[in-house]
C-alpha cells in the first residue's frame, strides 16, 4: 500500500514536470515569437523559465529514481557475479539515501528560513522565494522515499537468490 501511495504521488510529480517543461517550450517560443517578429521582447519571460525549469528538475527527481533511471557507470555490477551486484546495488542505494536524507534536511531547513523570512527573488517580477525553492526538498523528500522502496526490493531480490528461487 505504501508502495502504490508513493508510486501514485511520484507518477502526479512527473505529470507536473513534463507539463512545466511543455510551458518552458510554449514561453520561450513565444518570447522568440515577440523578440524578433515584433521587436517587442517580454520582461517576464526568463525569470518565468528559470521557475519552471526549478519545479520541472526537482518534481521529474522522483520518477527518475523510481525507474532507477539515474546515469551511473556500472561496469563492476555489470561484471559481478549476480550475488555480488545485488550486494553492491543494496550498497548503493543505502549510500544514497543517507546523501539523499542529508540533503532533503538542509534544504527543509533553508526553505523553512526562507518561508519566516518572507525573501523575494530579485528580477522582472517578484514572488517569495519559498514558493520556487519548496520544490527541491519536495522532490529530494519524495526520492528518498523511493530509495527506501529501492532498497526495500533489493533486500527481496538478494533473499531470493539466497533462497535460489
Amino acid at each position: 500500500m505504501f508502495t502504490k501511495i508513493i508510486d501514485a504521488i511520484t507518477k502526479a510529480f512527473f505529470f507536473l514536470a513534463s507539463l512545466a517543461l511543455g510551458l518552458i517550450v510554449v514561453i520561450f517560443s513565444f518570447e522568440i515569437i515577440m523578440r524578433y517578429f515584433f521587436a517587442a521582447p517580454t520582461s517576464w519571460a526568463t525569470d518565468t523559465v528559470t521557475f519552471l525549469f526549478c519545479a520541472s528538475l526537482m518534481l521529474a527527481l522522483p520518477e527518475v529514481t523510481r525507474t532507477d533511471g539515474n546515469i551511473a557507470v556500472s561496469i563492476i555490477l555489470d561484471f559481478s557475479a549476480p550475488s555480488i551486484a545485488n550486494k553492491i546495488k543494496l550498497v548503493i542505494y543505502a549510500v544514497s539515501f543517507l546523501i539523499v536524507s542529508y540533503v532533503t534536511y538542509i534544504t527543509f531547513i533553508e526553505f523553512s528560513r526562507l518561508f519566516e523570512t518572507g525573501i523575494n527573488t530579485l528580477g522582472s517580477f517578484r514572488i517569495s522565494k519559498w514558493i520556487v525553492f519548496s520544490f527541491i526538498p519536495l522532490g529530494l523528500g519524495l526520492s528518498v522515499l523511493q530509495l527506501i522502496i529501492l532498497f526495500k526490493r533489493q533486500l527481496i531480490e538478494i533473499s531470493l537468490v539466497r533462497k535460489g528461487a
